[in-house]
């Protein structure tokens, strides 16, 4: 029956943590009197409803459901229940179908189940209805979905012809190393290419082929160690017809861009210009950001790294504030736009009273203010430790400036924030030492102690670290994976676990958005209140239901800029 083929599809696609499907997965019913009157049912669940699916109209002369004349038997045709955000391939445009064996088959004993097939898909969103019915499941036909990254069958580029190219642009971030390593790997390795270089210093790189390193298995193979990227990055110096003249003059057609939403940006840009010339270009993405604002995605590679560095700077300030009386530690934490990693490290130090956040407005003085509750933890506790991303508060330091100025911006066009840290603390130091004060002499505070403040700003120790293992192995699956879906001829895409399984997911679908911080759902910013006691503050209402949110795995939701 639809029920029973539904029923299958539903329970696949919960497997592995993942929605993971066959994309012609479809409801068909040849038999509708089975599915709606001999199928045994639950008394209490609401009733079915038979033509949900109906393709066809019966003749005028069917009376009734009981009318057993074969051409009066409603039926249903196949639908396919998700709609799967297609990935660019090269021969969209260049028109050659031509493909070739992919080399991993010729290897002994490669079983063909550790190829992906070209239909297997990974739903966008697993949280469901459990009482949702058929009728209700109409509007969740076609659901977004995208494909599974790995390895193909057949690829799309002759491997003895290929030349690659990888770049890394922006801010450094653990893992960019393993990255480069790991492609470097996968192309010799894997698919038996060897001409693979490196861009030094991001884009700009590329109007100097003649610096371009050839990469080889021993100059990468202890880069999984280093932090940083051997092939230094650089902000701006994007230009795209000058980029993509240099693929061309070099015979690249594997370009391999690691970066953040800047450089994704610019990825876009180069596929676009590839798409327009005709070219057989394949123009692979792995996203880069220890901020974790990257849609869509479970996290970002580094971001663990990240994190595990800012808690340990959590607990030397914690330590600092246990050593006096009524201490107050601060740490500064990476974050201009989502507060990710302040907000897991905050949860994983499980000492932190005040988390602040670019996705929470906050307040200062009055009920439910942050010197209010500080000062409840100095007299309760002795101490206190605030967690402060680097772009909360940016509204607050605006409208107290004596001045209003235009904001700056750095070479890729972000506004460069005010340092929020030195402010905070100026702030909570003035508030905090009148309060205590008005206390002085009595049994609260006898000797008359101040506030005393120690400040810790671990920025670049979290991010020009060396990747954790997890993060290690995460570079690897997001490398290979980009390796695997440039040869099988896709283009114009960027790889990331959507789901705890690898996608390839168009750059269109993430450029100019951002994941942010979900405040307004069942996510994790609710333990964070919880375990702070801090206030809540007021934030923006969401009426929409969670299941019709994609809220990712680090708790996150999409959030458009205003570039968008």
């Amino acid at each position: 029956s639809s029920l029973a083929v539904l029923v299958a599809v539903a329970s696949a696609t919960q497997s592995n943590s993942a929605a993971i499907f066959s994309t012609a997965a479809f409801v068909q019913s040849p038999k509708p009197h089975a599915y709606t009157s001999k199928l045994k049912r639950n008394p209490l669940s609401p009733p079915l409803n038979p033509t949900l699916l109906l393709s066809a109209a019966l003749p005028d002369d069917c009376d009734d459901d009981l009318d057993d004349r074969e051409e009066c038997q409603p039926f249903y045709e196949p639908h396919e229940l998700w709609n799967v955000e297609v990935v660019d391939r090269i021969s969209d445009w260049t028109g050659n179908k031509e493909m070739f064996p992919n080399p991993l088959t010729l290897k002994e004993n490669i079983p063909n189940s550790w190829f992906v097939d070209e239909d297997a898909a990974v739903a966008a969103k697993v949280q469901v209805d459990a009482h949702e019915t058929d009728e209700d499941h109409e509007k969740g036909l076609r659901s977004e979905a995208f494909f599974l990254a790995g390895p193909r069958l057949e690829i799309a580029h002759d491997v003895t012809k290929s030349k690659a190219a990888i770049v890394t642009c922006g801010g450094l971030c653990p893992g960019l190393n393993t990255v480069v390593r790991e492609v470097v790997m996968c192309l010799k390795r894997q698919y038996g290419i060897s001409d693979v270089y490196g861009v030094p210093a991001g884009y700009r790189g590329f109007k100097e082929p003649e610096k371009w390193r050839l990469l080889d298995e021993v100059i990468v193979s202890n880069l999984h160690n280093i932090g940083g990227s051997i092939l230094g990055s650089s902000r701006g110096g994007h230009d795209t017809g000058a980029i993509v003249d240099t693929l061309v003059e070099e015979n690249i057609n594997l370009l391999f861009v690691v970066g953040g939403d800047g450089t994704v940006r610019g990825a876009e840009k180069i596929a676009e210009e590839v798409k327009r010339r005709g070219l057989s270009i394949s123009v692979a993405v792995v996203p880069k950001t220890i901020d974790n604002d990257v849609p869509l995605l479970d996290r970002t590679f580094g971001f663990e790294t990240a994190v595990d560095a800012a808690r340990d700077a959590i607990n030397v300030a914690n330590v600092e504030a246990e050593g006096f009386p009524f201490g107050l530690g601060v740490v500064k934490v990476m974050g201009r736009n989502s507060g990710f990693i302040a907000m897991h490290s905050t949860l994983g130090a499980r000492v932190v009273d005040l988390c602040l956040v670019p996705e929470v407005k906050f307040y200062f003085d009055g009920p439910g203010g942050i010197v209010d509750h500080i000062y409840e933890r100095l007299l309760s506790h002795g101490k206190a430790v605030v967690v402060v991303a680097e772009g909360a508060g940016q509204d607050l330091i605006v409208a107290s400036a004596d001045t209003k100025k235009e904001p700056k911006r750095d070479a890729s066009g972000n506004v460069l924030l005010e340092d929020v840290g030195p402010w905070l603390c100026r702030k909570l130091k003035k508030r905090l030492d009148t309060k205590l004060e008005s206390i002085s002499g009595t049994s609260l505070n006898i000797h008359g102690d101040k506030l005393t403040l120690k400040y810790v700003d671990p920025s670049y120790m979290v991010r020009g670290v060396p990747p954790n293992t997890a993060d290690n192995v995460y570079c690897t699956q997001l490398a290979h994976n980009a390796v695997h879906g440039a040869l099988a001829g896709m283009t114009s895409f960027l790889v990331g676990s959507i789901n705890g399984r690898e996608c390839y997911v168009p750059i269109k679908l993430v450029a100019n958005k951002r994941n942010v911080i979900d405040t307004a759902h069942q996510s994790l910013w609710e333990y964070v209140v919880f375990d702070t006691a801090q206030p809540s503050f007021i934030i923006d209402s969401d009426d929409r239901d969670e299941a019709d949110v994609l809220i990712s795995a680090s708790g996150g939701v999409i959030l458009a800029t205003d570039d968008s």
